[in-house]
């Protein structure tokens, strides 16, 4: 058994075959679905606010982190969220793909093309976001085995 998953590791790395990261829905089922996500997870992250804002645990180790975590985590749905709707509305010739597939130039002349660049620097909320949510994890693991820390 382990040998079989080992050559089949070994298979997906060294015979690779093309793989571009790029996530497409289908018109425009996929598109409802996906928005439709970012609501629910927006819910979610709301919902986990209230929670720890009502219970009053801001003051227990992580909890604070959690809550900043969540707190970006339902800007970044927002963000996306306004970024699909502005993408879908942006003009095709504000995007110039001249230079071949991996480099885009966008070109901006109203306020869609600005959302939707703006929308692409999502990272800049996401990368803090988990990096709170990690350290919030943390901070229940090091209580729960008892460890001192931050």
């Amino acid at each position: 058994m382990a040998t079989s998953i080992f050559l089949m590791a070994l298979g997906l790395i060294f015979r690779p075959r093309l793989a571009w990261a790029i996530q497409t829905h289908g018109d425009p089922e996929g598109l409802y679905a996906h928005q439709l996500g970012h609501i629910v997870f927006l819910i979610a992250m709301i919902y986990v606010c209230w929670q720890i804002w009502r219970q009053d645990l801001k003051a227990r180790p992580g909890f604070t982190r959690l809550f900043w975590a969540c707190i970006l985590f339902g800007a970044w749905n927002i963000l996306t969220f306004i970024g699909h709707i502005a993408e879908e509305q942006l003009d095709p010739s504000a995007i110039d793909r001249s230079a071949g597939y991996l480099w885009r130039t966008l070109h901006i002349t109203d306020l869609n093309g600005l959302l939707y660049y703006l929308a692409k620097l999502d990272h800049l909320i996401l990368v803090p976001a988990f990096l709170l949510l990690y350290l919030a994890l943390r901070a229940f693991r090091r209580r729960q085995v008892g460890v001192p820390g931050p």
